[in-house]
């Protein structure tokens, strides 16, 4: 088997799926020092000669492990992205690797186990939002005092788009509908809908996403006598996905337990308005500025809040300026990469290749 030198490592569940540890692995290993290699649990094995992935095999990842560790060493940035998988980093790093553990939502809001305490005691932990950062403390109280810095992701800066087609009398919501998971705010904006459709007979709730719960969404919607104000699109191309942001009113998730939100700076990029709900959203989005904060247990609150966005189309456009404004000065991909990399990793940038294939 031919080996590949790299400076930069990424432990992950999976970087190439649609979720959001998946995502987020995939703008950790844009934001490193090249050349990165990415070893992953669950991806599937393929044959590329910088992905080790064990397809879904403990075995196989522990293999894979003991093979790279001897390979990283003073030079190598490992980068760890699920607490999960912690111990794992820590052996990758046993040669002096620099190590940095992120935590990334509710994954990091349970208990650790002794292993996973152990792997977290060594390197740097990185949050992808306060509210992340206050829910580890809560569940792990060991790490109370331990420094978590605060990295929010970012996306790519797509080009200013020129369309003057007019909005679509729509809200859109984009989120996986998980029955194991269900807080992304599915049931609440379904259950208010009746509500909203008496004050806006127009309004539309556009669901783009998938996963085991849709079909009993689905059939809410119709017990509730909205199927036809209501569009479940299942997945989408990326392509499809951008026209839905540019297409609709605004964006709503009123999420309860997002650790960050990554859909809120795709709808800002597309100058779009956003609603969300306490927690992670606050650090996004700016209430009364580029959206609102509501909380989704507060019906009432809900669905003002909605209406007030379709009332208004003049405050619904500001807001979603000032979110597209705001993304651009905060939650891009050069601003992530800046944040997320330390600055003695950022100088190996223009360093020698320390270890030979």
């Amino acid at each position: 088997m031919t080996t590949h030198s790299f400076r930069s490592l990424v432990v992950t569940p999976n970087a190439t799926g649609a979720d959001g540890v998946s995502s987020l692995s995939r703008h950790v290993i844009a934001a490193l020092p090249e050349p990165v290699m990415v070893l992953s649990l669950h991806d599937a094995v393929g044959d590329a000669p910088l992905r080790r992935s064990a397809g879904g095999s403990r075995l196989r990842f522990l293999v894979e492990t003991a093979a790279l560790a001897p390979r990283c060493d003073r030079g190598t940035i490992v980068v760890c992205v699920h607490v999960h998988l912690a111990p794992a980093a820590r052996a990758l790093a046993w040669r002096g690797a620099h190590l940095t553990h992120v935590l990334c939502g509710i994954e990091a809001w349970v208990a650790l186990r002794p292993a996973e305490t152990w792997a977290l005691s060594r390197g740097r932990l990185v949050a992808i939002s306060a509210h992340t950062a206050r829910g580890f403390r809560a569940a792990n109280p060991a790490f109370a005092d331990a420094a978590i810095e605060v990295c929010h992701p970012g996306l790519r800066a797509a080009a200013p788009v020129c369309d003057d087609a007019p909005a679509a009398d729509a809200a859109l919501i984009v989120g996986r509908m998980s029955a194991r998971e269900a807080y992304k705010g599915h049931d609440e904006l379904l259950h208010i809908w009746p509500r909203v459709l008496a004050r806006r007979p127009t309004a539309q709730l556009w669901i783009v996403g998938d996963g085991d719960d849709r079909p009993r969404l689905e059939r809410l919607a119709a017990s509730l006598g909205i199927e036809a104000a209501v569009t479940f699109t299942g997945r989408v191309s990326d392509a499809e996905l951008e026209r839905r942001y540019r297409g609709c009113r605004f964006f709503v998730m009123p999420s309860r337990q997002e650790g960050f939100g990554l859909v809120f700076l795709e709808a800002m990029r597309a100058g779009k308005a956003c609603i969300g709900a306490p927690g992670a959203a606050q650090e996004i989005v700016r209430d009364g500025v580029t959206g609102l904060i509501v909380d989704a247990a507060r019906a009432d609150d809900l669905t003002e809040a909605i209406v007030k966005l379709f009332d208004d189309p003049l405050l619904c456009e500001a807001m979603g300026r000032a979110g597209e404004a705001r993304f651009r000065a905060e939650f891009t991909d050069r601003r992530f990469a800046a944040r997320f990399v330390p600055r003695p990793a950022l100088d190996l940038r223009c360093a020698p290749a320390l270890r030979r294939p």
